[in-house]
């Protein structure tokens, strides 16, 4: 059986969000071993070392229904500047976190010069390799619907109404006012830049061409 993930942000010795994690946590063990009624509580779980109450810590959890193993690290954020567009393989699915990123990790490598990749599906956005993405227009942020990992932050936000999900085409990236990408380690306040003119004089991110 294979491993999952969950990636927590940890604020000052405490877990951030962590309801929506426990929600995956929960769904995805009873998808993959419907006869097991045991799932992890992870407040339980989660002990934060001393030398980890300060500031923002990633907390690492990879798990199965019957082993878990956490791991604690400080944290520093990966400064994006610019996007390359890829198209995922044919018939590849991430609706759960695996911890196996074979995949992601294979289109990340073939990045060239750009500090990340922005994934699509025959044109259609869902990700980059580590974070959800929104897009801006007259206020409104909207989310591509069809994401390959809605993530915890994703759902979240969708959830409390601040994203809108809907398609968004490789061709409409130039529609919107500006964009954000997030995570459960990164705020959504983080990471705009203007699409429009492929580059933003604050935070500098470009989109590049697709990618091959």
């Amino acid at each position: 059986m294979k491993d999952f993930l969950e990636t927590i942000r940890i604020l000052n010795g405490l877990p951030q969000n962590l309801e929506w994690h426990q929600r995956r946590v929960d769904t995805t063990l009873h998808h993959f071993y419907s006869g097991h009624h045991h799932s992890w509580n992870l407040l339980k779980c989660i002990e934060v070392p001393a030398e980890f109450q300060t500031g923002i810590v990633r907390c690492r959890i990879v798990y199965d229904a019957h082993h878990i193993n956490i791991q604690f690290s400080a944290y520093t954020p990966r400064i994006i500047q610019t996007l390359n567009l890829f198209e995922v393989p044919a018939g590849y699915e991430y609706g759960y976190k695996y911890a196996d990123r074979k995949v992601i990790e294979d289109l990340y490598s073939r990045k060239k010069d750009a500090d990340d990749i922005l994934m699509m599906r025959n044109g259609w956005l869902m990700d980059t390799s580590i974070a959800n993405i929104a897009f801006e227009k007259n206020g409104r942020w909207y989310t591509p619907s069809i994401p390959l990992m809605a993530g915890t932050t994703w759902k979240r936000l969708v959830s409390a109404g601040v994203l809108i999900p809907r398609p968004i085409h490789q061709d409409d990236i130039s529609n919107y006012d500006s964009c954000r990408i997030f995570n459960a380690m990164n705020d959504f306040a983080s990471g705009r830049f203007d699409p429009d003119s492929n580059r933003d004089s604050t935070t500098g991110i470009t989109i590049i061409s697709t990618g091959h």
